[in-house]
């Protein structure tokens, strides 16, 4: 009995070899190359642009950096003066954004008030400048579509002082900057030819910064 399962295991043992060498396996290959991850841009792209009857103007365009138009130079800003100051605003990027502005307005006092500016106060209950006096419209258009930010074409209102003034007005724009759609705001400005000379001397200055932010 001994011997035969000796002989039985040896046998098993054999099979077992000649088995391993006898089979082969279908095989096939796939790659997978040439993941990439590209980038979106957000380019933000402003042309300042500026036009004036009756007084002088210089216009810096900036490109996005610095942009201004001043105005009443040489020939100095005066009643029956008026002006426009256009930002056309552009994604230049492949991404959407929200645009965003941070204005502010200020208003200087003639430093060395002469005798007629002196009197005109003496008649109000502060002193009334540009502040007041120096009216605006503003608008902004998309495509086709044009609308009143502040004031109206046969309504203008003063710049300054109250909390529906300029500076209150840009910074609640909040808007959705879409490439190859620019926004398009125009600064319409103009004093009157009734304005007195409480004026005289007066500065005003519009301080704005753009900011486009990606839309999630």
């Amino acid at each position: 009995m001994k011997k035969i399962i000796g002989l039985s295991i040896a046998a098993l043992l054999i099979i077992g070899i000649v088995g391993v060498g006898t089979f082969a396996y279908f095989t096939d290959t796939a790659a997978s190359t040439g993941n990439t991850w590209t980038a979106g841009t957000l380019i933000l792209s402003e042309s300042t642009t500026g036009s004036a009857a009756n007084n002088s103007y210089v216009v810096t365009p900036g490109g996005g950096i610095n942009g201004s138009v001043q105005f009443g130079l040489t020939d100095p800003v005066k009643p029956g003066s008026s002006g426009t100051i256009t930002w056309t605003l552009t994604n230049g990027g492949n991404v959407a954004g929200t645009l965003t502005m941070a204005a502010t307005t200020s208003f200087t006092e003639n430093p060395s008030p002469n005798a007629p500016q002196i009197a005109a106060w003496a008649g109000s209950a502060g002193h009334v400048g540009l502040s007041e006096d120096l009216l605006i419209w503003v608008t902004r258009t998309v495509d086709s579509t044009t609308t009143n930010v502040l004031g109206a074409s046969g309504g203008y209102v003063s710049m300054g002082p109250t909390t529906a003034g300029l500076a209150t007005a840009l910074s609640n724009e909040t808007q959705s900057l879409v490439t190859g759609h620019p926004w398009v705001y125009v600064l319409n400005w103009k004093v009157l030819d009734t304005t007195g000379n409480e004026i005289q001397g007066d500065k005003a200055q519009l301080d704005i910064n753009f900011t486009l932010t990606q839309t999630h």
